[in-house]
């Protein structure tokens, strides 16, 4: 009887273990407030970035080779006289640096001494030309006096050959002095291009600014060696600036060419700059697969500085009605992008759920955000404690 007894006892004890293994407790909703998705009247507007770059940027190169005798001198802040550098504003025209000209110097002396040279041949040559046709004329006269002369037999037949050769000789002479003159004029033109070949090499070893701007780069200083094609300065034209920005195709129909464009520098407490528009891509990046868009602004107090970020804001022309939620309600961006999420409230079995939906943003109004993707006015999406809830979590709603 008590092994009976024991035996019950064991089985109860199975049987209560099995109902506890059963009655699992399922986990806590979280508590959270939402709300409903509303419709706002807006005017649209879209916000890109973009940089200040130069109108005009030249790459200022050395075309002949030699030491770096002197740059261009500047008065600096403390007062003193000091060679260009980096930021420097440089006036059109100004010298910004001079190579050791004594080589090219005595290049040019040699190539004019060349052409004197050659211009004295050449005269020597032209007064030959005319001395021998001088003696040709003479001999056209004593031919053909020779030939009357013999034709009325007063001449002999060895003094009439006479004649002849000297006729011949005469005219070959003026044709060798025709022939050399041509010779001579080639000697010199070949002298006057090396002499201009000189001459233009020694007004190369003065590096000139072609245009008034900025110096934003400088590889050389005084006595250093230089080979030919060797950068020396970057130039940017400041005076007018440029800001480029890509959009997709989709923002094409609202922009045009030559319209006015408001641009903004949070570096310069957010003034406004008004351009226009210049330029407008005929295709979109293979890759990134937008099209750029070029601003251009005057910059004639030289404010806008290289580099500097600006703010463009294309407003739409008509309003029209868009989906708003709050700020708190958005999820981390995807990387370089405009996608972000928010959870949404599904109904199963009587219960709430987080559904994660994502969803494509438009501008900012205080502490609300449009939705341009993703949602329609009526959802009702979760407001807070975001960050403890991931998709499916089972929420209570607590306003």
């Amino acid at each position: 009887m008590r092994i009976s007894i024991g035996i019950l006892s064991l089985a109860a004890l199975s049987v209560l273990a099995g109902c506890a293994k059963t009655q699992k407790v399922g986990p806590e909703p979280v508590p959270v407030v939402t709300e409903i998705v509303a419709a706002q009247q807006v005017q649209p507007s879209w916000t890109y970035s973009g940089e200040i770059r130069p109108d005009v940027e030249v790459q200022l190169a050395f075309k002949e080779p030699g030491y770096i005798a002197a740059l261009y001198r500047v008065k600096g802040v403390d007062g003193r006289i000091r060679d260009v550098q980096v930021g420097d504003d440089i006036p059109a025209g100004a010298t910004l640096a001079r190579l050791r000209s004594s080589d090219y110097e005595a290049s040019l002396n040699s190539a004019v001494g060349q052409q004197r040279s050659a211009q004295g041949t050449l005269d020597a040559s032209e007064a030959e030309l005319n001395r021998a046709k001088a003696d040709q004329a003479k001999a056209d006269l004593d031919f053909e006096r020779a030939q009357a002369l013999y034709a009325a037999k007063a001449m002999t037949r060895p003094d009439y050959d006479a004649a002849v050769d000297q006729h011949t000789a005469a005219t070959a002479a003026a044709e060798a002095a025709v022939r050399q003159i041509e010779a001579r004029r080639g000697q010199l033109s070949a002298a006057l291009a090396q002499a201009v070949t000189a001459r233009i090499n020694l007004g190369d070893t003065s590096l000139k600014a072609p245009m008034p701007g900025v110096i934003v780069e400088k590889s050389v200083e005084p006595g250093s060696l230089v080979a030919a094609g060797t950068k020396a300065f970057t130039l940017d034209d400041m005076r007018v600036v440029k800001v480029n920005f890509g959009v997709p195709d989709s923002m094409l129909a609202h922009l045009k060419l030559g319209e006015p464009m408001t641009v903004q520098l949070d570096a310069l407490q957010g003034r406004t700059f008004t351009g226009q528009i210049t330029g407008i891509s005929a295709s979109a990046n293979r890759e990134s697969r937008v099209f750029n868009i070029e601003v251009t602004l005057p910059n004639r107090d030289r404010s806008l500085k290289l580099g500097m970020i600006a703010r463009i804001r294309i407003e739409q022309a008509n309003s029209q009605t868009v989906p708003v939620v709050p700020l708190t309600a958005l999820m981390t961006a995807e990387s370089g992008s405009n996608n972000y999420s928010v959870f949404t409230v599904s109904e199963h079995d009587g219960k709430q759920f987080a559904q994660l939906k994502s969803v494509r943003i438009g501008e900012t109004f205080g502490k609300s955000v449009v939705i341009d993707e993703g949602l329609t006015p009526g959802e009702r999406i979760v407001v807070n404690r975001t960050n403890q809830l991931s998709d499916g979590s089972l929420i209570r709603m607590v306003n």
